[in-house]
């Protein structure tokens, strides 16, 4: 019979074997697949632009790319699982503009600045309610929300993210209050709108474009200051048409992944170059015109600097609109 210390040795070294080898900054990523590990549940955007941006970036690489969810804790879970690994490229976040919020909605340690980040694209939010809903315009959903304070249900992914901020904008604007219901993700915040369980939904309009097309969702605005015009011909008016103030909303979204900075240049430097290949690629092209989303294309430093501008903006408005549970300041986060 082996020895139990035996055993494990012998099991340690099959993981290894199944999970590559590792290598040094030089000779990486080897044979070893990078996992990528997204904030939010499946279906969402993060999830579905870190699928097709990691598929369009592995042939660069010359390794796979596997994507594993890990909701919860305003992003703070899958932040944690990667920071608190080795640094060495081999395991990276997934995440949208929404986990700037981490360190004021639930203490996460890190900010911005511990990382660098790598940004496909983004897409406007879109307030929307079911095809058989009695609201055919936002004046109308306003008017009942009115007439009922805190009497219809609205759904949104992370209380504090940015379409929960844009909600929040809008009922400032209109001076009325929504039964705010948040979902761990957009996903299932659009799908609660389809089963009746809320009766109004913000999320981006690429989650709902196919919800769209296929009619199952009405949309009223676009929470933006211009309109938006899909390719069938639909135009979606913007919220500024009748509330011009919730097109001001400091926050917007933005998705891709980030590593530590502290991760190696020479690994950070491949990357770039994989990204950057997989931006210019067709697969991200269809992928982003189908999802009417907009291409962005930004990492590391431009990336950085936008990302660290949002989280200022951001994070403050949490604060002063009283929906931050610990102050920007405590952790670091100097108001813009």
């Amino acid at each position: 019979m082996m020895r139990p210390t035996l055993l494990i040795g012998l099991a340690a070294l099959s993981l290894l074997g199944a999970c590559g080898e590792a290598t040094g900054p030089d000779e990486w990523p080897g044979s070893r697949p990078i996992q990528v590990v997204c904030f939010t549940s499946p279906g969402g955007d993060t999830d579905t632009v870190n699928r097709t941006l990691g598929q369009a970036m592995e042939a660069a690489l010359g390794t796979r790319i596997n994507v594993v969810n890990k909701p919860g804790a305003h992003g703070g879970n899958a932040m944690r699982d990667v920071w608190s690994r080795r640094h060495d490229g081999y395991r990276w976040t997934g995440v949208s503009s929404n986990i700037l919020i981490a360190p004021v909605m639930n203490g996460h340690n890190t900010t911005a600045k511990d990382w660098t980040y790598f940004i496909v694209g983004g897409a406007p939010g879109i307030i929307s309610v079911a095809a058989d809903s009695p609201y055919k315009t936002l004046p109308e959903l306003i008017a009942a929300a009115k007439a009922k304070p805190r009497g219809v249900n609205a759904g949104a992914s992370a209380t504090g993210g940015v379409w929960h901020v844009q909600l929040a904008v809008l009922e400032q604007a209109a001076g009325v209050t929504f039964n705010f219901v948040p979902y761990e993700g957009s996903h299932p915040s659009q799908l609660a709108l389809l089963s009746g369980e809320v009766a109004v939904v913000l999320t981006s309009l690429a989650e709902q474009a196919e919800l769209i097309r296929g009619g199952k969702l009405r949309p009223l605005a676009a929470m933006q200051p211009e309109p938006v015009t899909l390719p069938a011909g639909l135009t979606i008016p913007s919220v500024a048409k009748w509330y011009p103030a919730a097109a001001d909303a400091p926050v917007s979204q933005w998705l891709g992944f980030g590593l530590p900075v502290d991760t190696p240049p020479e690994v950070l430097a491949k990357i770039d170059a994989a990204f950057q290949k997989a931006m210019d690629s067709k697969a991200i092209a269809e992928f982003l015109s189908t999802r009417m989303m907009q291409k962005f294309g930004w990492s590391r430093a431009e990336a950085d600097t936008r990302v660290r501008k949002s989280e200022r903006a951001w994070t403050w408005t949490l604060e002063d609109l009283d929906i931050a549970e610990v102050s920007p300041e405590e952790v670091g986060i100097e108001r813009p």
